[in-house]
């Protein structure tokens, strides 16, 4: 179920996002839709959790969101928490359904787990370091079925006795995940551990993460990625033990097909152009660099300027299990976002036109900010054959007004208080 608005409150283009979704008593668990294009992996196919408990899992309550959005908050020698970990062991399966990864020239995509150097950061590319990590196999796969491996050094995994490895060692397990420090940066330059960039913290490019080229196990394309701990005795123990998936980007994608119309064919439909994204629907290179619209889009870059940081319209996805209680998930939109929620009674929503008023909200969760508060446990069922409705929006800190694009992709009326 979506909300319209009629878009006479102005907003600043990608900086709020929101969604709504409705609950019945005792309902399946629902979710909000994907409407924008970006270089985030989108769904969360299937985990198998080496906890014995997966609930113990660090992040666990926060899947599937937490590892669908831009890599969070971190320093070279400190981790990011906005995490998911995956036990020893454990795996996840991600998949991207409104982008497909492509071979392109270079590193196709990056992932980025939670390593961070130890003892200090380098200073010279002849300085010996250390990093704190935990290792993780990577799989990519066009269909979802066979998957195809990145290659390693399954000799050099072996001599892995301890979570802090030298930087000596870490050259030599180039192919798997989570041996590069990771930090707050340009999450869309891909990174190589074998060449010193004297401008990058520690030498490292970008934000560091682990790049990946498909070309190096034979694929055109993916639309799924996989990633398997190691099982190597690197971390700690407890909740966040294993490899602690941060996010996946797609540095080369293009958009799934559209649905709506396309009149220069770049993969982007007209309205999103306009609306969202600011490109011309009638030019499939808006910028004139040689790289169509729905390409840049795909890999977070604008399609209308040459600007390198990441580009993205935030896109909040709502999720709900209804059982005992209504158990809402909302997805990581970047560092600097606070997140609303609130709940109606199905019986208030009044339709006029192509908008519609909510009526009176009960707000459960305001101006939350902590990455680890991705979500709101809901004691209130609804009786019998009545239903609840529940708003959620994701919103730039410090930036008022902003309340995103209904589902038309117009700008949303603000409607104060909790949302």
């Amino acid at each position: 179920m979506n909300v319209r608005s009629d878009g006479r409150n102005r907003v600043r283009r990608r900086a709020g996002a929101l969604a709504l979704l409705l609950v019945l008593g005792a309902a399946a668990p629902a979710r909000g839709e994907q409407a924008t294009i970006d270089c985030f992996a989108d769904r969360v196919v299937e985990l198998r959790s080496g906890f014995s408990d997966p609930t113990t899992g660090f992040g666990y309550k926060n899947l599937p969101g937490i590892v669908l959005g831009p890599p969070g908050d971190s320093l070279p020698t400190t981790g990011s928490l906005s995490v998911a970990s995956l036990g020893r062991g454990g795996e996840i399966t991600l998949e991207f359904t409104d982008n497909r990864l492509v071979d392109g020239p270079g590193p196709d995509l990056i992932l980025f787990e939670n390593s961070f150097f130890v003892g200090g950061v380098p200073t010279s590319p002849d300085q010996e370091y250390q990093v704190a990590v935990d290792l993780g196999r990577v799989q990519v796969s066009e269909d979802g079925v066979t998957f195809f491996e990145f290659p390693f050094s399954s000799q050099a995994l072996a001599t892995v006795t301890g979570g802090t490895l030298p930087s000596s060692l870490l050259l030599q397990l180039i192919g798997l995940s989570g041996i590069t420090p990771t930090f707050t940066g340009n999450w869309t330059v891909p990174d190589d551990l074998q060449v010193w960039d004297p401008a990058g913290p520690g030498g490292v490019s970008g934000s560091g993460g682990d790049a990946f080229d498909l070309a190096d196990v034979g694929l055109g394309e993916a639309r799924f990625v996989r990633i398997i701990d190691s099982g190597a005795p690197t971390g700690l123990a407890g909740s966040g033990e294993g490899y602690d998936l941060d996010a996946v980007v797609a540095l080369h994608s293009r958009p799934a097909a559209p649905t709506l119309l396309d009149s220069d064919g770049d993969g982007l439909d007209d309205l999103a152009e306009t609306l969202l994204y600011g490109s011309r629907p009638d030019d499939p290179d808006t910028d004139g660099d040689g790289v169509g619209d729905g390409e840049e889009v795909a890999g977070c870059r604008s399609p209308v300027s040459a600007e390198s940081g990441p580009f993205f319209s935030p896109q909040i996805e709502l999720a709900a299990d209804s059982t005992t209680a209504t158990l809402l998930r909302w997805n990581f939109l970047g560092t600097g976002y606070r997140y609303d929620a609130s709940r109606g009674d199905l019986r208030s929503l009044a339709f006029a036109g192509d908008s519609v008023d909510l009526g009176l909200l009960t707000c459960i969760e305001n101006d939350s900010t902590d990455v680890q508060t991705l979500g709101h446990e809901d004691l209130a069922i609804p009786e019998p054959g009545r239903a609840f409705f529940y708003v959620a929006r994701g919103i730039l800190a410090g930036v008022p007004g902003e309340y995103g694009r209904s589902s038309d992709g117009r700008e949303r009326v603000g409607i104060g208080g909790c949302l």
